[in-house]
């Protein structure tokens, strides 16, 4: 009966990292689609444009790098996602993206 008690917690506290990091997959491939839409958006390009680069998981954040094409030039833009709650929200992107827009008059 002991041995089956150990075993049991054993298996127990090997199954609980695997339910953590499926949190951590599952926040990791979300923050990468937010940012590479909210940056593709604020940029005012296609999706193909803002590129996956990086992403590091952190227990409050997940930091996503997209390379962003526009015009030709390469731009690394940083996006840091805040992590914990029941959604994931854009905490900050680096650099400002702003569109470029003409007017005519």
């Amino acid at each position: 009966m002991r041995n089956f008690i150990l075993s049991s917690l054993a298996l127990g506290f090997l199954a609980l990292p695997g339910l953590a990091s499926a949190d951590e997959v599952r926040d990791r491939t979300q923050a990468i689609q937010l940012c590479r839409a909210e940056v593709a958006s604020q940029a005012g390009v296609d999706l193909a444009q803002a590129r996956f680069d990086q992403v590091r998981v952190r227990p409050h954040a997940v930091r996503v790098d997209i390379d962003l094409w526009r015009n030709g030039q390469l731009q690394n833009v940083r996006c840091e996602v805040a992590r914990g709650g029941e959604q994931l929200t854009i905490a900050s992107i680096t650099p400002a993206l702003t569109t470029a827009t003409a007017s005519i008059r």
